[in-house]
């Protein structure tokens, strides 16, 4: 995993560098080539299949505990709906059945989870990408294909190509932030153990009180408020973006005061 240690690239104090130190920066954290650092992104990705998974689980139930496994294949005797007409011996079986059944869970493949991966590792490897796509358009001085994303971001380049230094650390810190969480959950993901504890469902997701969208990472590179600029995978608000969102705060919360002192009235 990589370090985030930026500092040490501007010992000498300048507040502003060529463009082109964008990538001199990422490859020295990295060890890599600008190029290797592409391919290795696109080629770090979810491998697992859900029959390898479904294929893995069998075998650790039969390793694990083959005397449950022989039970929950053992077809389940009727009962009668009315409980109040078991006998003891029935409210004992049912009792043990259902302890079964929530320990062979363990061994029961959730195809969501899956999913769950496969679309989290998506969106990081989409974030990395486009902003790859900004630092090289930058060092290269091929500013008009990312001139809408530069605008969107306050990135702001001098005539003669330089970049400040708050904005060099605002664009490598989420890349290399981003590679770490990439990296983290596609090993995570291929490792087939991981799907003995880690279960996820949408119907778990709703009954648990969440929304899909609130376990996936933002699909954006910034975030447009000041109290969620804390992340390192996002792209920091700057200076004069947090002076702008403090206004129309103050400006929000002025119309808030009115509309209430009118209802006092």
């Amino acid at each position: 995993m990589a370090s985030i240690n930026i500092e040490e690239y501007f010992k000498d104090n300048m507040k502003m560098y060529d463009s082109k130190y964008l990538i001199t920066i990422l490859e020295g954290i990295l060890e890599k080539s600008i190029d290797e650092i592409i391919e290795d992104i696109n080629n770090k990705k979810v491998v697992v299949t859900s029959e390898q998974i479904k294929s893995y689980l069998e075998q650790r139930f039969n390793e694990d505990d083959p005397e449950l496994k022989e039970r929950i294949e053992i077809p389940k005797p009727k009962r009668s709906g009315n409980m109040s007409e078991w006998s003891r011996k029935d409210i004992e079986d049912n009792a043990r059945e259902f302890a079964d059944d929530l320990a062979a869970e363990r061994y029961c493949f959730v195809p969501y989870t899956l999913e769950y991966f496969n679309r989290y590792t998506d969106i990081v490897r989409n974030k990395i990408n486009t902003l790859l796509n900004i630092i090289s358009g930058l060092s290269n001085k091929e500013i008009e294909p990312i001139k809408e994303q530069i605008y969107e971001l306050d990135i702001n380049i001098c005539e003669d190509g330089k970049i400040s230094k708050d904005d060099i650390i605002r664009l490598i810190i989420p890349i290399i932030a981003n590679i770490n969480i990439l990296d983290e959950k596609v090993e995570k993901a291929n490792d087939l153990s991981t799907y003995l504890t880690f279960k996820m469902s949408k119907e778990s997701l709703y009954r648990d009180g969440f929304s899909e969208s609130e376990i996936y990472p933002m699909k954006s590179l910034q975030t447009q408020s000041r109290f969620n600029d804390c992340r390192e995978e996002n792209v920091k608000l700057s200076k004069n973006q947090k002076k702008l969102l403090y206004k129309k705060e103050k400006e929000n919360m002025k119309i808030v005061a009115d509309l209430l002192t009118n209802l006092d009235l």
